[in-house]
């Protein structure tokens, strides 16, 4: 985990409510925050009106594993105090804690970069945007396209109002 988020003591029901109060500041008309315990995933999704369309705007996540320790529980000294290393499971709660900051940080940071006009909503968002498929099967633009790229270097869309077939190449 990198140093920036390595000691936050920022709970995630006060990361959470950030979060909220972020993007209700910046507009956004509604949110649903969920997570699946079982997998690890935190989900957002929120939906914001762009030039007279409304965009719903599907971010997930999964909470990265802790390390697993290389040997049993250590203890040390601090200030002459024995001091036990954390747990797997106080290890698991950090990692939420820490992915929760992020995401916050990550949310805000992308806002004020739309926000003080060196991107637009679109360009920030577009992987994250979601898209209803003609089977009824809801995606995000992101899980659709890159498939398509990390495969090959060129790749077919299908799209359009006519369902016209668009090809496009991953320029390197």
């Amino acid at each position: 985990m990198t140093s920036a988020y390595k000691n936050t003591s920022v709970p995630v029901s006060r990361s959470q409510e950030s979060i909220r109060k972020l993007l209700i500041n910046f507009g956004v008309r509604g949110i649903q925050l969920s997570e699946d315990f079982e997998t690890r995933k935190i989900n957002i999704r929120f939906a914001k009106e762009i030039n007279g369309n409304m965009r719903t705007v599907n971010v997930s996540m999964t909470v990265p594993e802790p390390s697993k320790p290389r040997r049993a529980r250590r203890t040390r000294f601090v200030r002459g105090r024995m001091v036990y290393d954390k747990t797997l499971s106080e290890k698991s709660e950090q990692m939420t804690r820490a992915t929760y900051r992020a995401l916050h940080d990550w949310l805000k940071a992308q806002f004020v970069a739309v926000e003080f006009g060196l991107l637009t909503f679109e360009d920030v968002f577009l992987s994250h945007f979601e898209w209803i498929l003609p089977n009824g099967k809801v995606s995000t633009i992101g899980e659709l396209v890159k498939p398509k790229i990390e495969t090959r270097s060129e790749f077919m869309l299908e799209g359009g109002a006519r369902g016209d077939i668009i090809k496009g190449e991953v320029l390197e």
